[in-house]
């Protein structure tokens, strides 16, 4: 079953869904037009390169896509909280935090083509603040234990630096989920962790996976703090995490954060979402949509009108058809070999020999029988 907003009255909020705001907690936030209007060209972004990767996989251009609609202002106000010198480790849906902070579009895409990651440096001490992450992570949770070792090793060096991750409520369920805030809580390791509470793990509803009465009410049991907040109130996840962010740095204590927020695409293209949910339960979370309430927060500022509001979806749509095009292109030159590079420094024998057939087969039957 699917919960909601109003289920909780220790949910926090900013934003109602009408767009009507606390004025006096949006005041304390110190945002100016332009990072609010950032905020929102994020999310955006997000929803636009979502829709060209799921166009793309539709076409046959890659074999498996994740969908993000409804979740863009969990992601980007949690990305929005970190300083430049923070750490993000993400699931794989996380395209709009990863927009937030700088990553090029062309980069996330050509992790879906063919599996690359990119880093300008190696030098942990000058990585701008897209670089600042691990290798994505699809293994569903085994990104909390590395961010926490991560985060642990960076606080032994002395470096004043917070690690965010996140995962779902899927991932929330895992073991690696447990060993890794047990070893923050106990260490106190600078980490803020984050469940995107989407509702759904695949086709597992949340009320099947926990016993809590949010997965916030978890932390009391490591020995440090949980919010709950508003994941479609891109300000109110913003505001609860920069506070967890600005604890974990004075004092090393970790905080947990859940998004209550919902996932209203399918899982992945892979998923028949109408199988298991109703779509009257899809379309009463359509009507809280993110990006439609934050966009009716704007207007009643003055910093949003149909004009502007339509230059930022056409110029977000041509970003996005461009670094499509350009991570296809960048795709097309590798070759089917690239499968077994950067696995280990030293292949052991077996992968050698997958190496052979691999190349036994490509000279028997040509290279385009082996690409998406």
């Amino acid at each position: 079953m699917a919960r909601f907003p109003e289920e909780f009255d220790h949910c926090e909020q900013i934003l109602a869904p009408d767009g009507s705001a606390d004025e006096e907690a949006v005041q304390a936030l110190d945002l100016d037009g332009d990072a609010l209007r950032e905020l929102y060209a994020s999310m955006v972004q997000a929803r636009a390169l979502e829709e060209r990767g799921l166009t793309l996989q539709r076409r046959g251009e890659f074999h498996f896509w994740m969908e993000c609609r409804g979740l863009e202002a969990s992601h980007v106000g949690t990305a929005a909280a970190l300083d430049d010198r923070d750490w993000m480790n993400t699931e794989w849906r996380q395209y709009a935090a990863h927009i937030q902070r700088g990553r090029p579009l062309t980069d996330i895409l050509l992790f879906w083509l063919r599996g690359y990651e990119t880093w300008e440096t190696d030098d942990l001490d000058d990585m701008p603040a897209h670089e600042r992450r691990l290798p994505h992570i699809v293994a569903v949770g085994t990104q909390v234990p590395q961010t926490v070792g991560l985060m642990w090793g960076r606080s032994l060096q002395g470096y004043d630096e917070v690690g965010l991750v996140g995962v779902g409520d899927g991932g929330a369920s895992k073991g690696d989920f447990h060993a890794g805030l047990n070893f923050a809580g106990v260490l106190d390791v600078p980490v803020v962790f984050v469940v995107f509470n989407n509702q759904w793990a695949i086709s597992t509803p949340v009320d099947r996976q926990t016993a809590a009465e949010t997965y916030a009410h978890r932390a009391e049991g490591y020995g440090f703090d949980g919010v709950l907040v508003d994941g479609n109130d891109v300000l109110a996840t913003y505001r609860a995490t920069r506070r967890a962010v600005e604890r974990a740095r004075e004092s090393g204590e970790p905080t947990l954060v859940e998004t209550l927020t919902y996932r209203r695409g399918a899982h992945s293209s892979s998923d028949d979402d109408s199988r298991y949910r109703d779509e009257d339960e899809v379309a009463a979370w359509r009507d809280r949509d993110p990006i439609d309430r934050f966009g009716r927060f704007l207007s009643d500022r003055g910093l949003w009108d149909e004009e502007w509001g339509e230059s930022v979806r056409s110029a977000a749509e041509e970003r996005a058809h461009e670094a499509a095009e350009e991570a296809l292109a960048i795709a097309a030159e590798g070759s089917p070999e690239e499968l077994f590079d950067e696995v280990f420094a030293d292949p052991p024998g077996y992968l050698d020999e997958q190496r052979e057939e691999l190349l036994a087969a490509v000279a028997e039957h040509g290279e385009e029988a082996f690409r998406w």
